[in-house]
């Protein structure tokens, strides 16, 4: 998955083609043989085909295929990045290379066999317009890839697989104090800041200001928070609360705002984070305020000393600590899963190895209940099955029974029929004997005879 942008040259429209021609010099053509004016126009046909074919091709390199973005940055981009105009424009750019490399292949070799030094300037010229009426058809499909580009290239680098400390409240002193004073590595951009941070060479996290700095509820929602609510992998929420209200805004509301952040990162950690020395001057009520956010479980309360580098290194410390338990639960959840698969498919293995054992028993209290309900299915089909096999032993019998029965059927109706003929053969002979003496062929009537005599001998 591309999650960087930079790199993405600008996209050449309409006449940025024809500016980058023109300022070549031009070679004059007057005093040259034919056959070398054939190569000069031919070569002349080649560069503008070469020129324009690097400039497209470099569109189809820089610009990633949809699949290879993460879906973090389409989700940051949906205003403007529409995934068929997107797949419609890359389409139209390589089909115009693909034309324009066949009209260059077509003029070359109409110019081999040009006939005149006019006839050859004809062809160059109507090369190059044919050339730049294909880019001109793919214009607005180029506009839109510039359009695309330059919001592209404002994203910062984000990794959604990487921890990530996301620093949320109104912007006052305290927040700004403590990014500048943990990240060692920062980009900025025109959305939000991130920046990178280690902790104890267990984990680098990044971490990202100026993407809470208002409440997210209501219609419109920002498109950035919404986008990482939805992709961010580990990730924790720290809150800094002003309770000296410096920043504008009392704690009702700052405390409003955490709880309509506390919504749009559901199933995330919260960490409100107080200084101390601002502690001081809370009133009852504000200080009652404070005490209702920490639930212990997802929202937890941290008071340090955010004017000194202790005291950020303190509540990064905090932060990176949640992180990896969260990371810890999430690997022993999956172990879990893993070896209770492992444990399942073991028990239907050795249950099926031993089906034939009566002694061999698996004790309902270490086997879960789908795994009874599938060694119930599996004794359901032994007894099917067995049932079946004596059925069709059943059918194998009658069916032996009934050829035997077939086989003395058929030789006791043979001996009927022979006993048939032999009753049958005298009165034959006697009538065949009667029509030889008519016809008067002695010779076939003893012949005759002879067989019959043979047959019942």
């Amino acid at each position: 998955m591309q999650s960087d942008f930079k790199h993405i040259n600008v996209v050449p429209i309409g006449n940025e083609f024809f500016d980058h021609l023109t300022t070549r010099s031009r070679v004059s053509s007057s005093g040259l043989k034919l056959n070398r004016l054939r190569k000069l126009y031919t070569r002349q046909v080649t560069n503008t085909h070469l020129t324009f074919s690097n400039k497209l091709s470099t569109i189809l390199n820089d610009f990633p295929p949809f699949d290879d973005i993460h879906p973090l940055y389409t989700d940051l981009l949906r205003f403007v990045f529409d995934k068929k105009r997107y797949s419609f424009s890359l389409g139209q750019v390589n089909t115009a290379r693909r034309l324009i490399a066949n009209v260059a292949n077509d003029y070359a070799n109409l110019l081999e066999f040009g006939g005149s030094v006019k006839e050859c300037k004809a062809l160059k010229a109507s090369a190059v317009s044919e050339m730049f009426s294909v880019v001109n058809e793919i214009t607005p499909g180029l506009a839109y890839l510039e359009q695309l580009r330059q919001h592209m290239v404002k994203l910062p680098l984000v990794d959604p697989d990487v921890p990530t400390i996301l620093v949320s409240g109104y912007p006052h002193a305290d927040k700004a104090c403590f990014f500048n004073g943990i990240v060692d590595f920062r980009t900025k951009s025109t959305a939000f800041d991130v920046g990178f941070s280690g902790y104890d060479g267990l984990m680098r996290c990044q971490v990202m200001d100026r993407v809470l700095d208002k409440p997210v509820f209501g219609g419109e929602c920002n498109v950035v928070v919404d986008a990482l609510a939805r992709h961010l992998g580990d990730a924790i929420v720290l809150f800094f609360l002003d309770v000296s209200c410096s920043c504008g805004y009392s704690v009702a509301d700052q405390v409003v705002f955490l709880y309509s952040v506390k919504a749009t990162f559901v199933d995330r950690p919260l960490l409100v984070v107080c200084d101390e020395s601002d502690l001081m001057l809370v009133s009852e009520e504000d200080w009652r305020l404070i005490e209702d956010m920490d639930d212990g479980e997802e929202v937890g309360l941290k008071i340090s000393d955010l004017r000194s580098e202790e005291g950020l290194i303190s509540v990064k410390n905090a932060a990176c600590e949640w992180l990896l338990d969260q990371r810890g639960r999430l690997i022993s959840c999956i172990s879990l899963d893993e070896a209770r698969v492992m444990r399942n498919k073991y028990i239907l293995e050795d249950h099926q190895e031993l089906d034939g054992d009566d002694d061999h028993e698996v004790s309902d209290l270490f086997v879960e209940p789908d795994v009874l309900f599938r060694l119930e299915e599996q004794e359901h089909e032994g007894v099917i099955k067995h049932a079946e096999e004596e059925e069709q032993e059943e059918d194998e019998e009658e069916d032996d029974d009934f050829v035997m029965a077939e086989e003395r059927f058929t030789e006791e109706h043979k001996g009927d029929q022979l006993v048939a003929i032999h009753k049958i053969q005298p009165l034959r002979i006697l009538i065949a004997f009667g029509f030889c003496i008519l016809v008067g062929n002695t010779y076939g009537t003893v012949q005759q005879c002879l067989s019959t005599l043979s047959f019942f001998g």
